[in-house]
This record gives C-alpha cells, sequence and structure tokens, in this order.
C-alpha cells in the first residue's frame, strides 16, 4: 500500500495580514508542523502545494527534502490546488494507491490521526476515508486512487467537498480525536499558539 499525503498551503491569507504558513508553531512553522507530522505518519511520501507567496515560504521548507509543488492558478483556490497536486503525480509517473489530503493550517492534526485514516484506508471498508466533522465528511481525507481523474478536473473554491458529497455511499466517515480548527485569521492563531504553539525548549 502506497499513499501520498499532499498538503495544501497554496493561499495568500488574506485575513491574516501575514503569510499564514511560516507563522511561528513550536519549533518550526506552521507548514512545517504539517509536514513533520505527515513525514512521521504512516504515508509514503509527502508533497506540498505552493501558490502565493512560494518564492519566500518555500526556502522555508527545503531542509524536509520533500516534493513542493507550485500552483501558478492559486487564485483558482483550493479544488484547483489539488488538481494541481494530483496532476503533477500523474505527469511524472508517481504511482500511488491513494492520496491522503490535508491542510496546512490545521496545527492541532498529528501524525496518530494521518495514521487512523491510513489504518481504516489499509481495511479497504471504503473508497474514501475522510474526517467527520459536524457530521459531514472533510478533510483530512484520503482518496483511492480510482478518484484520482475526478480530483485532477477540480477548480473550485470547494475543494474536495464537491467529491465527499456526491460520493457518499464511497465515504467512510472516522470520527477522530483530533482538533480540527484550522487558522484563518490573526486572532484563531494567537489563540491556538498560547495554547498550544510555544517553543518547545
Amino acid at each position: 500500500m502506497n499513499i501520498a499525503i499532499l498538503i495544501l498551503a497554496a493561499g495568500e491569507s488574506r485575513r491574516m495580514n501575514a503569510i499564514k504558513q511560516v507563522l511561528p508553531w513550536k519549533n518550526t512553522t506552521l507548514l512545517g508542523n504539517a509536514i513533520e507530522q505527515a513525514i512521521q505518519s504512516k504515508g509514503n511520501a509527502v508533497y506540498v502545494v505552493l501558490g502565493a507567496n512560494a518564492d519566500r515560504i518555500a526556502p522555508s521548507i527545503a531542509h524536509y527534502g520533500i516534493q513542493s509543488i507550485e500552483n501558478k492558478n492559486w487564485k483558482n483556490g483550493l479544488g484547483n490546488s489539488i488538481a494541481c497536486g494530483v496532476n503533477f503525480l500523474k505527469e511524472n509517473q508517481l504511482h500511488h494507491d491513494a492520496i491522503l489530503i490535508t491542510l496546512a493550517d490545521q496545527p492541532l492534526i498529528t501524525a496518530a490521526d494521518y495514521n487512523a485514516l491510513i489504518d481504516k484506508y489499509a481495511e479497504k471498508e471504503a473508497k474514501i476515508i475522510a474526517s467527520e466533522t459536524d457530521n459531514t465528511p472533510s478533510v483530512p481525507a484520503i482518496f483511492d486512487a480510482v478518484y484520482f481523474g475526478k480530483l485532477a478536473q477540480l477548480n473550485q473554491d470547494k475543494g474536495a467537498k464537491e467529491i465527499l458529497m456526491a460520493a457518499q455511499k464511497e465515504v467512510y466517515m472516522l470520527r477522530s480525536n483530533a482538533q480540527m480548527r484550522d487558522i484563518d485569521t490573526q486572532r484563531a492563531y494567537e489563540e491556538l499558539y498560547q495554547s498550544y504553539g510555544k517553543e518547545e525548549l
């Protein structure tokens, strides 16, 4: 079983007045934390989709030695960034059985949370294993390779939600202890940072 982890980090953080991906989090940054959790998980390869401010973000993650994918059309939203990542895999003949899609701005999600999704997918109960949020499927989520074609055609800001909602019979929703809060504002960042994100000595 070969699973790719695709971290979406292409947004411009309009509501933050800062480049969200490089804000401090523990001993690294928000994006660095997402990468570290992915690397520590059972995933086989980690990819990051960059877009806005890619030239400033890329140097901050170069030492991880993972593949960065630049989405020139990042303004088209999350769906387009997913499509960019999946098309990169296809064009470079990087074969994976499934892809785990996650966001760079959910810093309370850990490698254990990714592993729970991967373990459930390994049981082959469904083609899509999604995190449950308010009784609806959301990311992080694993999509079997049979969905790569649909993922590669996304081009809206809804991300993969249209696929998750349209294919509900194929989706297994996994309840998780993970806190799915994402960081969209400076206030949200400061609240989470004070509670969870301070540098570890």
